[in-house]
């Protein structure tokens, strides 16, 4: 009976790509439009050049293979359990090195995001744990009746990171580029067990701001994608430690004095 279904569902997913094609192309306009007439504003928040290799690449092979070898949808199992196991040692690292789709967010949608102040609330313990619930809830309901059927255990897999994907792009032309980032499920649960004091694991390596910091032009701020404040950490021995920190080093490199540097507590 579940293969009948889902053998229906799957022939509709082209309709259902273009709907969803057509919806973001009507909202692309509407934005840009309506940033036309907010162009005047200064924004504190901006773009900055991502180094490193483009990863996205892999969230869209993993989209387009996964429709039409359901199977593959399995492999985001990784990215669900990778991002919290390596969080215990090394803190939200995976979020900012790893993660395909946060690639996605820093190299391509930053050039197009507004970058505008994220939404508070999102970031509130309660929401973070409503959107664990929410997810997990849906998973778990997908994966009982899924289950046996690797085809269409793959299929919830995929299902999930395709809903969830397209939320995360159209909240990054709303807000900004990682607005999804600061709720994410993985990412929250990764920020529940990353290192918040000492002593820290060995090898963890964190943001030091030297005590110089004037923290008047805030550069570090700026460019930070989680929208976070490094400054506020200078002088502190262990770093910066706040635990949505993806340790991506963007305010290390666009801090115009060079006063900070990513590294281990007792690091030169």
């Amino acid at each position: 009976m579940w293969k009948n279904t889902d053998s229906d569902i799957t022939g509709n997913l082209p309709f259902l790509f273009l709907i969803i094609w057509h919806l973001f192309c009507k909202f692309v306009v509407w934005y840009k439009q309506k940033n036309r007439i907010m162009s005047v504003q200064k924004r504190f928040h901006r773009h900055f050049p991502v180094k490193g290799y483009p990863l996205y690449w892999i969230i869209i092979a993993y989209l387009v293979i996964g429709y039409f070898y359901p199977v593959v949808g399995l492999l985001a199992l990784i990215c669900m359990v990778g991002p919290v196991l390596m969080s215990v040692w090394r803190g939200r690292y995976w979020c900012g090195n790893i993660c395909p789709r946060g690639n996605f967010f820093d190299r391509v949608l930053s050039r197009y995001s507004p970058h505008r102040p994220i939404p508070a609330f999102v970031r509130t313990v309660g929401f973070r744990v409503f959107m664990v619930c929410l997810i997990f809830t849906v998973f778990g309901v997908q994966m009982y009746f899924a289950w046996g059927d690797w085809g269409a255990m793959g299929r919830v897999f995929w299902n999930i990171i395709l809903v969830t994907s397209v939320v995360a792009v159209v909240l990054a032309f709303i807000y900004a580029p990682r607005t999804w980032c600061s709720f994410c499920p993985m990412g929250s649960l990764s920020a529940l067990v990353a290192p918040r004091k000492s002593p820290l694991p060995a090898g963890y390596k964190a943001v030091h701001v030297d005590n110089t910091c004037q923290m008047k032009c805030k550069s570090c701020a700026r460019v930070c994608p989680m929208q976070l404040t490094p400054y506020e950490s200078r002088g502190e021995a262990d770093g910066y430690l706040h635990y949505d920190c993806i340790k991506c080093g963007k305010c290390v490199q666009a801090c115009p004095t060079k006063i900070m540097k990513m590294g281990r507590v007792g690091d030169k």
